[in-house]
């Protein structure tokens, strides 16, 4: 639908049920088209123009910008253009990354309303959390990313869903909590995704990260960084292997990246606490 390709794209991410791209775009008008994923155009915080969606044959014409944010549900026939060079980013989501949302409390597909140049803080936020990470590398592996994919699954749901399900979140049984967290511990070098460690419940990726989160206190991303982080510092206290094969071994991307992370939960770097 856009002839200028994204300056910042997941397409190489392996993220699974969403894509992110963010482009630098004239003036332009899209054929008339349907998409088969839902789709969100967050427009850049910096950025104001005019926009013109025709929606099954209607015309809209309304003001954006300010990082407000278009949803547009799968299968909606529309055509935009908009009036003056902008900076936007769009986020693909397939339907069935919503519906494993919501699986375990509705029975029918997930239907969006269309929303406008709407003030979506949550979104927005999500949207730059996803665009900063592939800017640096995807270091935090597919998680992270994917959590952010089912948080946003889960925002759109509780908040422009035409039937919105009621989120309830009990823990998971302690079987299934040792088990994902053995996993985890065993498979800390490893590229480790949330199918990864819902399948081990039998819920789906939403289900299981709320579950898991009630459980332990944290989301299941943060919860393998911190046994990252310790894993790392008994490696450290061992004094028996360069960092940067510690690094690896834990599951960061290199050393800096450990350096990082190890910096912002203990206030210190692996270098300074093997010292200690």
């Amino acid at each position: 639908m856009l002839p200028q390709a994204p300056l910042v794209a997941s397409y190489h991410t392996g993220w699974k049920g969403l894509t992110f791209s963010h482009y630098c775009h004239p003036p332009h008008e899209t054929v008339e088209h349907h998409l088969l994923q839902h789709s969100l155009a967050i427009a850049d915080p910096k950025s104001c123009f005019q926009v013109e969606r025709r929606l099954n044959g209607k015309l809209k014409p309304y003001a954006h910008g300010n990082g407000r944010v278009d949803i547009i549900p799968a299968l909606l026939s529309h055509r935009t253009n908009w009036d003056r060079d902008v900076e936007f980013s769009v986020i693909a989501i397939c339907p069935t990354l919503l519906h494993h949302a919501t699986q375990e409390l509705m029975q029918r597909e997930v239907e969006l309303m269309p929303q406008f140049a709407i003030a979506d803080p949550v979104i927005q936020q999500l949207a730059l959390a996803l665009k900063l990470e592939i800017q640096t590398g995807c270091l935090s592996g597919r998680l992270y990313g994917e959590s952010l994919g089912t948080a946003l699954a889960a925002r759109l749901v509780q908040n422009y869903a035409v039937s919105k399900p009621e989120f309830k979140a009990n823990g998971l049984p302690q079987s299934q909590l040792e088990r994902v967290v053995d996993y985890m511990k065993a498979n800390l070098a490893q590229d480790v995704s949330i199918l990864d460690l819902a399948t081990l419940t039998g819920m789906s990726e939403s289900h299981f990260s709320r579950s898991f989160k009630q459980s332990v206190g944290v989301s299941p991303y943060r919860y393998l960084t911190q046994q990252r982080v310790e894993r790392a510092k008994q490696l450290l206290e061992q004094r028996s292997m360069a960092i940067s094969t510690i690094a690896l071994d834990c599951g960061f991307a290199n050393q800096t990246h450990l350096t990082k992370v190890f910096r912002q939960m203990t206030g210190m770097t692996p270098k300074a606490y093997q010292k200690q």
